[in-house]
């Protein structure tokens, strides 16, 4: 009997370790600006049929846009084309993806591609955080952006401190502050060595 228990024990912990997958979204490529919502349920993201979408951030159909020589390096030029994600200038503003599967996965981070459209701000109004039951949330760390010269109208690669394990995490993207738009793009969920 115990052989038994030891044997279904291992089957669970192997099922678990195999459940947990990479998330990539690269927002899509309709050619249309809409709403997050609408944009879910027109299918519009790559991810469309696994996980939901939510926010009040817009969903932009721009085309290539540039990437700092840093991205280009982790991530290639361009990593995708079409869609990103605006994050308004006004406080609160957020987009939010629902039912990430960390389990099993080691040292899982959210990675992502930031554009700030105002050079002096360094990205940290917008918060990063998950949650495990869409109520309380957790801001993670991350590295601030370059305020040279520049960095603002460029996309620049960042990935956060480390997220729990988890079945069904909830990742939000959310303005902290009111003088700065924001533009998201390439977001992915992994281990940290891991790049997409």
């Amino acid at each position: 009997m115990k052989k038994i228990f030891v044997a279904i024990v291992a089957l669970m912990g192997v099922s678990a370790l195999a459940s947990a997958q990479v998330f990539e979204e690269n927002m899509g490529k309709m050619n249309a600006n809409m709403s997050v919502d609408d944009y879910f349920e027109e299918g519009g993201f790559a991810n469309n049929a696994k996980f939901t979408f939510e926010g009040d951030a817009e969903v932009q159909y721009t085309g290539a846009t540039q990437k700092n020589a840093e991205y280009t390096t982790l991530v290639g030029n361009p990593a995708s084309r079409g869609c990103n994600i605006r994050i308004s200038d006004s406080y609160g503003t957020y987009f939010q993806i629902n039912g990430i599967n960390t389990m099993g996965m080691k040292k899982p981070v959210v990675g992502f591609a930031l554009l700030k459209g105002v050079r002096r701000f360094d990205g940290t109004d917008l918060v990063v955080e998950y949650s495990k039951d869409g109520v309380g949330w957790t801001a993670l760390d991350w590295e601030p952006l370059s305020t040279e010269e520049g960095s603002q109208l460029t996309f620049t690669y960042r990935v956060t401190s480390k997220l729990p394990n988890a079945e069904k995490l909830s990742i939000r993207f959310r303005q902290n502050g009111n003088a700065c738009v924001f533009r998201l793009d390439d977001v992915c969920v992994a281990p940290k060595k891991y790049r997409p």
